[in-house]
């Protein structure tokens, strides 16, 4: 029975040995930090490691966090140091007001625990500039966690494993469950701490870890290993998707401001569910964080994509998203393609164009095609410009529908006119009444300057206060 028993422990042993070697969790020579609680998965996990110290020339350095919530926290932190002292490892205590934390931050106790161990351990991390931080979840925290979330609601990645390794962070007990645990400490004659609050079934997490659980493994005593296998397929599955939700968002989106621009007719092109993917990174990245963003905010957005333009929806993390066309903008605060922009219209009669390049901001017109005088203004009812070589004559509203410019630019977009008739939409086009021709005489220079721009010359001007939007045409053409 003795020598079944010392089997049983060997086996235990190598079984973790060989996982952390499978996974190359530990290299040698590293510097280990371990929180250690006192219960039973953190004291295995320290005897473990302890027990490669020497083999692996291993430092290690244990980490305890008082939450100063239970009256029994004082007898934890005690048998801690004890059994650190017993192993010569070094043991460092951390006293944090976990409730007040909680308070501060508006966070669950739970939440506020795992931020203050956390926390504690990129400390003790950085000050001892250690290599990794080993964390005693298991089999059984596995099956927990997943089922915790799908009764949440979790969407596939929220499925997926426990990482045994997660950048510096390293699981080396997630082959092992939660009985083989217990049964190599009773063997080993080990003891360690109980905390009552796991027996409270207030809590959602510990109805699932004490009745849940078990029934399920009445059904099926290896139900713990099966929902483990589940999670590493979901994480195996979700890393190929990750790449392929990768591709797409940079197909269909393109970083703004404090947001993104999100493309819809490329977005439609999408399968259906990586739309939604994509959708929930816009979202998850212009606010900085996943937290309070739900299945339905995804859903609204997509609703926009699909829906037609003009519309506006209010998200978490004062976000919102504005659709104009086949685009929608996601940003923080206002949407807003406007510029503060101060400017006014110099006007110029030359004679030799030569060395005059017409840009976005100058234009070249047929002077004796003025009728009443320029005048650089806002859109007003009953404006219209001329196209074609037919000159063809189009509402300045119908031409804003037709090139898609947002309905909140219109108003605001600065139009050099004659009258009624407009003729330059600065930073666009000019009509084609008034471009010069074979059989001009004379020429007129129109140039648009903005705030703190130097003129040179005798011009005639209009001041002009008001918003643009600036357009950079990568046609090469300046009169289309």
């Amino acid at each position: 029975m003795k020598e079944s028993a010392k089997n049983d422990k060997v086996n235990y042993m190598n079984k973790v040995k060989e996982f952390i070697k499978e996974k190359n969790l530990i290299q040698n020579g590293d510097h280990i930090i371990i929180g250690v609680s006192g219960g039973a998965d953190s004291v295995y996990l320290l005897l473990i490691l302890n027990e490669l110290r020497e083999s692996m020339n291993l430092t290690i350095t244990v980490v305890h966090i008082n939450h100063m919530i239970r009256r029994e926290a004082v007898d934890d932190q005690k048998f801690v140091q004890d059994l650190c002292g017993q192993l010569s490892i070094p043991c460092k205590i951390f006293e944090i007001d976990v409730k007040q934390i909680a308070k501060r931050e508006k966070m669950s106790l739970e939440e506020a625990g795992r931020k203050a161990r956390y926390d504690a351990f990129a400390k003790t991390m950085k000050k001892y500039n250690a290599d990794k931080i080993a964390i005693a979840h298991h089999q059984n925290d596995q099956a927990e966690t997943f089922l915790y979330r799908v009764v949440r609601g979790t969407g596939i990645y929220g499925a997926g494993a426990m990482r045994e390794k997660d950048g510096n962070l390293i699981r080396p007990l997630l082959c092992v469950k939660k009985e083989e645990i217990v049964k190599y400490l009773k063997e080993a004659g080990q003891v360690w701490v109980e905390d009552a609050s796991n027996q409270d079934d207030a809590f959602a997490r510990n109805q699932i870890r004490n009745q849940v659980i078990p029934r399920l493994e009445m059904i099926n005593e290896q139900a713990v290993e099966h929902i483990g296998w589940l999670c590493e397929d979901i994480k195996e599955v979700t890393t190929y998707l990750t790449d392929q939700i990768e591709e797409s968002f940079l197909r269909c989106t393109k970083p703004i401001g404090q947001g993104f621009e999100i493309n819809c007719d490329q977005l439609l092109l999408e399968n259906h569910w990586i739309q939604k993917q994509v959708l929930k990174k816009v979202l998850e990245e212009t606010a900085g964080k996943k937290k309070d963003l739900e299945r339905r905010h995804i859903e609204d957005l997509l609703t926009l994509v699909e829906n037609g333009t003009g519309k506006r929806i209010s998200l978490p993390y004062n976000m919102v998203a504005e659709k104009n066309y086949q685009y929608i903008k996601v940003q923080k605060g206002n949407i807003s393609d406007k510029q503060e922009m101060t400017g006014k219209i110099l006007c110029e009669e030359v004679t030799d164009l030569t060395n005059i390049v017409e840009n976005d901001c100058i234009k070249i017109i047929d002077y004796d095609r003025i009728e009443t005088g320029v005048q650089l203004r806002c859109r007003k009812p009953g404006d219209f410009f001329t196209f074609g070589k037919d000159q063809k004559r189009k509402s300045l509203s119908r031409y804003f529908i037709d090139e898609k410019i947002p309905r909140q630019l219109r108003e605001e977009i600065p139009l050099v006119a004659d009258g009624s008739h407009i003729v330059w939409i600065v930073g666009r086009r000019i009509s084609e009444y008034y471009k010069i021709k074979e059989s001009t005489k004379r020429y007129l220079k129109l140039e648009f300057k903005r705030e703190g721009d130097d003129s040179n010359g005798e011009y005639q001007s209009n001041d002009f206060r008001g918003r643009c939007k600036q357009t950079n045409r990568g046609d090469g053409s300046a009169d289309q």
